[in-house]
């Protein structure tokens, strides 16, 4: 069952000082509320946030996007003001929830674009074949071998992120972040640290202290396996797609030509210096592949 609320719903939000003209909404998919942002005019271009952040996260690039298309960017289940309910945050979760907030809002030739999880989401819409897509732009797509992504960050990721699924000490690990590790994990996935912005991280914090928020992300790495068997479906994408990867990603030369040999209609470019957080390491180029790529 699909039912909307308006932008004055009672639901938390944060104040998007680095937006105008935009509103706030949400749309309840499957019983979750779903927080997001529509701003701009034009051809509909949905944005996919990556695993841990919101829709803040796109703050560098919707400012010029929303001058050519009608952005909606939204938060996932279990991030930033959406719902945190108590189910398996899988990839077919999010995949049924954004393929169905196309749906709801009746969006056709969509241009489809994510980071990280953001951007396997994407190409897991895209499989489906179930609602209009123009293209896809999937950056740095978070569907890695034998691996999370975040355990390749640093040699902090790597402790934090194997251990979140071990028992008992996964729950304490899960439950113990605070802002200046959250910077510190953040920090290795820029080619470009200095380009992480302090009060997005300290935003960030802020929403990972919702109840129930630190449960639903580790259940994202519990079923980490969910995002890898996935790939085996992009072989019926028929959607053109863009993959799009920072230099200094997580993802290994191996898996970024997989994904490029398994598409078919696919090229790929490599953003010089970026790392995995590109739309905010390098948002210009970012910014050109969408309008021009």
């Amino acid at each position: 069952m699909v039912s909307k609320m308006n932008a004055t719903a009672n639901a938390p939000h944060s104040n998007l000082k680095w937006i105008s003209g935009g509103v706030i909404k949400y749309v309840v998919i499957n019983g979750i509320n779903i927080r997001y942002l529509q701003v701009g005019e034009g051809p509909p271009l949905v944005l996919i946030h990556t695993i841990r952040t919101q829709l803040d996260y796109f703050r560098k690039i919707i400012p010029e996007l929303a001058k050519h298309y009608c952005v909606y960017a939204l938060d996932l289940p279990g991030h930033g003001y959406s719902d945190i309910v108590d189910r398996a945050h899988d990839k077919p979760l999010f995949v049924d929830v954004v393929t169905t907030f196309i749906k709801e809002l009746g969006l056709k030739e969509v241009t489809l674009a994510g980071e990280s999880i953001g951007g396997s989401i994407a190409l897991g819409v895209a499989t489906k074949q179930e609602v209009s897509i123009k293209r896809v732009i999937a950056m740095n797509a978070a569907d890695y071998d034998n691996s999370n992504g975040l355990d390749r960050s640093s040699v902090l990721g790597r402790i934090l992120f194997t251990g979140i699924t071990w028992p008992v000490i996964g729950w304490v690990i899960s439950n113990a972040e605070t802002r200046e590790v959250l910077k510190l994990i953040l920090r290795g996935g820029f080619g470009h640290p200095d380009h992480l912005p302090k009060d997005l991280v300290t935003e960030f914090s802020r929403v990972g202290k919702r109840r129930g928020y630190s449960k639903a992300f580790r259940s994202i790495f519990l079923n980490w396996h969910s995002w890898t068997e996935n790939r085996k479906l992009y072989r019926q994408i028929n959607t053109p797609v863009v993959l799009v990867y920072g230099e200094h990603d997580w993802t290994t030369q191996s898996e970024r030509t997989s994904n490029l040999e398994s598409i078919k209609d696919s090229r790929l470019i490599e953003i010089e210096g970026a790392g995995h957080f590109s739309s905010l390491d390098s948002p210009e180029k970012i910014t050109d592949i969408i309008l021009n790529g």
